[in-house]
């Protein structure tokens, strides 16, 4: 979309930026309860050096936003705070490679390249750094699916005064690590916090929009107006992820700034499903389910019972008037009876 009609399309649902980015931005970061309880156990686990805790969900469900929440909390008090990121390993590397890989991201520089040497480094950084709070967080940590290389991160783990571990390790996860880690009980007993990811709620998903919108600085009455079916379509599609939703909704926009309308109806959302996601006739049905299930059904009056045949006088005379007519005619008949009588 070129400067200028992106311009516009902000200016016309009275936006000053995109609610709908495709970016992890913490700031656009709807918390939704699940969300709340992870990030609750991640601070208390964290703060008080617990060790080890894990974050699991399957794609689009928050987790590299919460990440990044937590660097953001992280990195206004650098004092208290020291940490590491490991973006995404790559699932090929040795134990030895992914150790180089935690002391770079650590800012150490070994002098040899051996094991010994890089654990040393380690170890002495975190003795030097044992006011602050150490942390390494890795994402896509599905990635890690060799026994070498949890076992290296439980080595790493274990140094520890009598009161606290000095290093934290933060995973996300996809839901397939589940099945690795309960093939590595030794590491998988270490584990101090767990959080699952659940999709959200249909209550949270309108939350979620209406967050967005505030958050983009949407103008009253010039903002997107979603209708509830429309609303009840995303989320019955996206069933319950928001990255999903956020994609869904930000086509659906586009869709509407195009058709120069406010009016968010589910006829625009499904057009929007059709023409810009993979072919899928469960969610797609799904979604047109939910449409219809969300529609005012119309109230059918209770049957009047059957009505007592009426005769229509087609002459449009009263009653009185018939029976008048019908005096006057007889009479007339007896006038004309007696006039011919000798």
């Amino acid at each position: 979309m070129a400067m200028d009609e992106r311009q516009a399309y902000l200016e016309f649902f009275g936006l000053r930026e995109q609610p709908f980015a495709p970016t992890a931005d913490p700031a656009y970061f709807y918390a939704a309860q699940c969300h709340k309880d992870c990030l609750f156990r991640l601070w208390s686990s964290i703060d008080d050096r617990m060790g080890i805790a894990v974050v699991i969900g399957n794609y689009g469900t928050g987790k590299t936003t919460l990440l990044r929440k937590l660097l953001t909390g992280m990195a206004a008090d650098t004092e208290r705070y020291c940490v590491a990121v490991i973006g995404s390993p790559i699932p090929s590397w040795t134990s030895f490679a992914l150790l180089e890989s935690i002391v770079a991201q650590f800012g150490l520089s070994p002098q040899e390249q051996s094991f010994v040497s890089h654990m040393e480094a380690l170890n002495q950084f975190l003795l030097q750094n044992r006011r602050r709070i150490c942390t390494l967080i890795i994402d896509d940590a599905q990635n890690l699916n060799k026994r070498g290389q949890l076992e290296l991160l439980r080595l790493v783990q274990n140094l520890e005064t009598q009161q606290y571990k000095l290093l934290n390790l933060v995973f996300f996860a996809q839901l397939e690590w589940i099945e690795v880690l309960r093939a590595a009980p030794n590491f998988e007993q270490r584990i101090s916090t767990t959080s699952i990811l659940e999709p959200i709620g249909y209550e949270e998903f309108c939350q979620l929009v209406e967050f967005r919108l505030f958050q983009a600085g949407v103008t009253q009455g010039l903002g997107p107006e979603f209708e509830a079916a429309a609303l009840h379509a995303i989320h019955a599609y996206a069933e319950g992820n928001p990255r999903m939703i956020v994609t869904i909704c930000r086509n659906t926009l586009l869709a509407a700034a195009q058709l120069r309308t406010r009016q968010i109806t589910p006829e625009i959302v499904m057009h929007t499903i059709e023409k810009t996601t993979l072919p899928d006739p469960g969610r797609r049905a799904r979604a047109a389910a939910a449409v219809r299930e969300s529609m005012p059904r119309a109230v059918i009056p209770p049957q009047a019972p059957n009505p007592v045949p009426v005769t229509i006088d087609r002459t449009g005379m009263t009653r009185d008037q018939r029976a008048a007519q019908m005096l006057l005619r007889a009479s007339k008949e007896r006038q004309n009876q007696g006039a011919g009588r000798p």
